[in-house]
């Protein structure tokens, strides 16, 4: 009787497995890399799966709030949740009350009556490989509630009020040590100096997150813009190799040749082709073409690379010549775009060029007429 070998698969959310076996026949041998895939849910442990995550979810939204249908203050609108493979995205209302950080539209908050309430919603969509799920939540925002009344230092607050004006014809106002067990001390004034470096430790451990913050975020508008440029000539590369009857990992290949020893020669990154050299070196490892093509299309937050991605995935299995009809399209597309683009930002450069323009007319008007200015004067 033979013995079976025993293969694990990952479980759900660990991502495939790859098994080193050695085939013998006679005296042939061969090894070769089995791939496992990770476990895949049962339609009941799915189920159950996305129950417990947005529940845990629901509780990491609500963040310092009792509960949606009670929203005083921000939510708290996480990319992913610790123990879950999900990645999550969000789609708000239109109206402008919640913010894609989570924060309130306060403004519209405190347009709010006591005992009122707004209703809106939020879309929640989990996505990992084939699994997504979507779960619409009703937000309901409150006015805050002002608990300076309830606070135990209100009274004497309302106290010292009263004094103070009460004695507004006195240069000194006698105020007790000691009022209703609370007691009472005077500051030093002196504190200036302390104040200052105080003010200026605080404006530094501000500025300095804050800086670095508005730096990634103006890198990562450039890399997208610069995406968006480079888009129809990735468009124009794929359809052309793939045209000519290279598969899609070589056409991707070639594409990542060229612009490694470009690179080499210019020393310039450019972020879109340097996603696809990612994605090059994923199939090379093994990963298959669809989570690659994929993957690389999730980079990107423009609908461009996403849509292309679809029609690439398509085309691994319902065949090229449908897929290789939409590439063409897209190239179209793509390329009128570029000239709107072209359009536009010549249409942005001339209007930055006005006032520089304005100052040089102002110079020439002044030496022309300093002259007459001076002999008008008498001088």
């Amino acid at each position: 009787m033979q013995d079976d070998i025993l293969l694990s698969r990952n479980s759900f959310g660990q991502g495939s497995k790859e098994v080193q076996l050695s085939l013998k026949k006679d005296d042939k041998k061969k090894e070769i890399t089995y791939k496992l895939d990770e476990q895949k849910l049962s339609a009941e442990e799915e189920s159950k799966v996305y129950i417990q995550f947005f529940k845990k979810l629901k509780k990491i939204m609500m963040k310092n709030n009792t509960s949606l249908k009670q929203i005083q203050t921000p939510l708290n609108l996480l990319d992913t949740v610790d123990g879950y493979p999900f990645e999550i995205t969000y789609e708000l209302a239109e109206d402008g009350y919640i913010r894609l950080d989570g924060s309130i539209n306060e403004e519209e908050q405190a347009k709010l009556k006591r005992g009122e309430t707004y209703r809106t919603y939020i879309v929640v969509t989990a996505r990992y490989g084939e699994y997504r799920k979507s779960k619409k939540y009703e937000i309901r925002i409150v006015p805050k509630k002002n608990i300076s009344q309830t606070n135990v230092f209100y009274k004497i607050q309302q106290y010292l009020k009263k004094e103070e004006q009460e004695n507004r014809y006195s240069r000194d106002i006698k105020i007790p040590s000691v009022y209703k067990d609370i007691e009472i001390t005077k500051r030093q004034e002196n504190q200036g100096g302390i104040s200052g470096i105080l003010i200026l430790f605080v404006t530094v451990c501000i500025f300095i997150p804050l800086h670095n913050y508005l730096k990634l975020q103006e890198e990562g508008k450039k890399c997208q813009e610069q995406a968006e440029r480079d888009f129809p000539v990735i468009v124009h590369l794929l359809t052309l190799y793939m045209g000519a009857g290279l598969s899609f990992f070589s056409a991707v290949k070639r594409i990542s040749q060229n612009y490694q020893k470009q690179r080499e020669l210019d020393d310039s990154k450019k972020y879109a082709f340097e996603k696809m050299m990612r994605m090059e070196q994923q199939m090379s490892n093994g990963v298959s073409q669809r989570e690659a093509c994929q993957d690389w299309g999730m980079q990107f937050r423009t609908d461009s690379y996403q849509k292309l991605s679809l029609i690439l995935i398509q085309s691994f299995t319902k065949g090229g010549r449908e897929a290789a009809m939409l590439m063409e399209a897209e190239e179209r597309e793509a390329f009128h775009k570029r000239i709107d683009r072209a359009k536009k930002e010549g249409e942005e450069a001339s209007t930055r060029l006005l006032f520089p323009m304005i100052l040089l007319l102002c110079q020439v008007m002044l030496l022309v007429m300093y002259p007459a200015l001076t002999r008008f004067q008498g001088f």
